[in-house]
């Protein structure tokens, strides 16, 4: 074979080795994600499963880079950052976006209306596919909701113990959205906007006197350094933050892909609930290890401070109905309350 054939040969292999490795390279796409946890919760864990099962199960099309703890973007920034597309995914809750997110920001923000982590599972499954109004939501602000976190109950956690609601007179309380405000208001609180990596210097600094978390969070954010007194009434149990993908790329993914992705979705979904119950108790005893002191709130007190609270279900009703959308806010309140019990 002569020197002229050969180089034609060699050209045409490496051209075509060129094009499979071009092809290969434009089937798989990597997405980048935007998580406002530290990476230590056990959420975190369930986003690396997650992330890890969808590129097994898709054979590699799909990858997912997840950025933690606000590395691409502050929480609040997130809406934003997935709507211009400098993101494709955000572990974000609607929480902080009661005016873009009416409908995923209830679950998420209204104060003393759930008890236990299996309803925030139940309920989510039902809103999502009984109340169309919240994809629509969704997509009104160019994202698809894929699974929503779990918290354990977020309980009063305080610098100094406090015994009912007189003691929370004037005390400076972490909040965020819009109802948690008026619940710290109802007991004579003052609320305080802080961000998750805000928490903990807040406390240490005196910006804020209590906080709404969980004694996993706790662990998780280092707070018992800085508030050691944990008290058994349920400010908030809900839905946390949700996986969020931009419309545009869930509509570019092909039909398997999409498959794929909802249910691993789903399936993390559930591992969520569990790891989370798990981590829950097992950092009651890290705690007490730590010297956190645990404390009764009286149930007469329980039910004093939310007697005085605002009528958070009938509230969103009416603004729902407002702008139009009365009939879906009312089905999801009745929803709640069959989920709830009450």
């Amino acid at each position: 074979m002569n020197m002229p054939v050969r180089r034609l040969l060699a050209t045409a292999v490496v051209a075509s080795l060129a094009s499979g490795f071009s092809t290969a390279s434009l089937a798989a796409k990597t997405l980048r994600m935007s998580s406002q946890w530290t990476e230590t919760t056990a959420g975190a864990q369930v986003d690396k499963w997650w992330a890890k099962e969808i590129e097994a199960r898709t054979n590699g099309e799909i990858r997912i880079k997840i950025f933690w703890e606000g590395v691409l973007g502050k929480a609040k920034e997130n809406l934003a950052l997935i709507q211009n597309g400098s993101i494709d995914l955000a572990a974000m809750s609607p929480g902080y976006f009661p005016a873009e997110l009416p409908f995923h920001s209830a679950p998420n923000s209204i104060p003393m209306a759930m008890a236990r982590v299996e309803q925030a599972t139940e309920l989510m499954e039902r809103l999502l596919t009984e109340v169309p109004e919240f994809d629509e939501e969704a997509k009104r602000n160019g994202m698809k909701a894929l699974f929503f976190h779990h918290l354990n109950p977020y309980l009063l956690v305080c610098k100094e113990p406090v015994s009912g609601v007189d003691d929370m007179r004037g005390k400076k309380v972490r909040t965020w959205g819009k109802d948690m405000p008026r619940m710290v208001q109802a007991a004579g609180g003052v609320a305080v906007t802080l961000s998750l990596p805000e928490l903990y210097e807040g406390l240490g600094r005196g910006t804020v006197d209590c906080i709404p978390f969980s004694v996993d969070l706790m662990v998780n954010y280092k707070i018992y350094e800085v508030a050691r007194h944990v008290h058994d009434i349920t400010l908030w149990e809900g839905p946390t933050n949700a996986v969020w993908i931009a419309r545009g790329v869930w509509e570019g993914l092909t039909p398997e892909q999409q498959k794929v992705i909802r249910e691993v979705s789903f399936e993390a979904a559930y591992r969520d609930r569990d790891q989370v119950v798990a981590a829950g108790g097992k950092a009651i005893g890290e705690l007490k290890a730590k010297g956190v002191q645990f404390h009764d709130f009286p149930d007469a007190e329980k039910k004093r401070w939310k007697d005085a609270n605002p009528d958070f279900f009938g509230d969103f009703i009416e603004e729902q109905k407002g702008v139009g959308r009365g009939e879906a806010a009312m089905k999801t309140i009745e929803i709640w309350r069959e989920v709830v019990g009450g």
